[in-house]
């Protein structure tokens, strides 16, 4: 599993919001404050806004800013809008289930998934543990 940039930006500018928290922030100041270009940053807000995260005021006024207490983001949170599911090998797989070993009971049979399971429920779940909080 690899971080990609747009999710390295999503991290900066819900940081961003986070230390702004109950602000309306326009995005093209979200852009400049974290190196992000507008339409890059507008596109990750959209993301991040279907997920819940963000929400957006319309008018003169308006902007963007942190739905949700920054104790309750976490980079889980921003990784899943931007990326979708953590998910370090195709088998374990939510979606489409794909493995030439899969079969009714699952994937209980073969030792390699139980234990890249193991390590993809370890990475969840610490991602979950780190909130928005702890990086402002």
């Amino acid at each position: 599993m690899r971080i990609t940039q747009e999710t390295d930006y999503a991290f900066r500018i819900v940081s961003h919001l986070a230390r702004h928290e109950n602000e309306v922030i326009g995005a093209p100041k979200i852009a400049e404050s974290e190196k992000v270009t507008e339409r890059f940053t507008l596109r990750i807000l959209r993301k991040l806004n279907l997920a819940g995260i963000t929400g957006a005021k319309r008018g003169a006024r308006g902007g963007y800013y942190l739905k949700k207490p920054k104790e309750e983001v976490s980079i889980y949170d921003i990784v899943v809008a931007v990326d979708g599911p953590i998910e370090i090998n195709r088998c374990l797989s939510s979606e489409d289930k794909y493995c030439n070993r899969y079969n009714a009971e699952g994937i209980k049979h073969c030792n390699f998934h139980n234990t890249l399971c193991e390590f993809q429920n370890e990475l969840i779940d610490l991602f979950k543990s780190k909130t928005m909080d702890q990086f402002v």
